[in-house]
């Protein structure tokens, strides 16, 4: 089944597309019915690898084996500035997340949002977003916001009406090559420096929840929880749809 685009509904808010969400599968085209609370069947959810235990408790990689958490190697050599990074599930490009996020980020495919929501709406994302004071989307640089049209992290934080989403406070005020093109050493170079706070009094000794699709080395949110942290944020915690599989 071939997604339909509805990005023309954009400017009508997300109530009038959640209103005509279609009642089959966004994947195979299989009817889930109207009780279903996502266009999504049970046997394309069942291919979803939720991220759980073991895992690293600070950067929150998963471990294939394992009885309990345990920081990872690189979390003890050289610990991460957030506090906790916290995924609902594992990302596969070719599987129900890689497509659901890609479809969505890149081709504008704004009926994947909701159920991208759902997902960070799990019980580990509910428990970081109780905590937090405000969430912060990490931001786009300008030329890039204006050839996508919007911020994919800006909209998955408005899936959380019931906190405050600062999406001013801190900017992306260098333009950066797309991440998914570099090695983990070039991403880290490729970030640096490359965000600021523009309103350190809003975020003055606040716990921030830093709001993105995709954790895949982590350099990004690190280099966003250290300018927050130097601008006088208490804790920064980061909160994806999904991230990498480290075998």
């Amino acid at each position: 089944m071939t997604p339909v685009n509805l990005s023309w509904l954009k400017p009508f808010g997300l109530t009038v597309l959640e209103f005509f969400l279609p009642r089959l599968c966004l994947f195979c085209g299989a009817g889930v019915g109207e009780e279903a609370p996502q266009a999504l069947c049970p046997e394309c959810e069942a291919q979803i690898e939720w991220v759980s235990s073991p895992l690293c408790p600070r950067c929150g990689r998963v471990y294939e084996s394992g009885d309990s958490d345990r920081l990872c190697s690189d979390c003890q050599s050289e610990p991460p500035p957030f506090a906790r990074a916290r995924a609902a599930a594992l990302y596969d490009p070719k599987g129900i997340v890689g497509q659901a996020i890609k479809r969505f980020k890149f081709d504008g495919q704004i009926v994947y949002l909701p159920l991208l929501r759902s997902w960070l709406q799990r019980p580990v994302g509910m428990a970081l977003v109780a905590e937090a004071d405000v969430l912060l989307p990490v931001p786009l640089f300008s030329k890039r916001l204006k050839e996508r049209g919007f911020n994919q992290a800006l909209e998955l934080a408005r899936g959380f009406p019931e906190k405050t989403v600062d999406f001013e406070s801190l900017i992306r005020f260098k333009n950066t090559r797309p991440q998914v093109e570099l090695t983990g050493k070039e991403r880290r170079e490729n970030v640096k420096d490359a965000f600021k706070v523009t309103r350190p009094a809003e975020l003055k000794s606040k716990n921030i929840l830093l709001i993105d699709d995709l954790y895949t080395t982590g350099s990004t949110a690190q280099e966003c929880a250290k300018v927050l942290l130097r601008a006088g944020a208490a804790r920064v915690d980061v909160l994806t749809v999904a991230r990498v599989k480290f075998e």
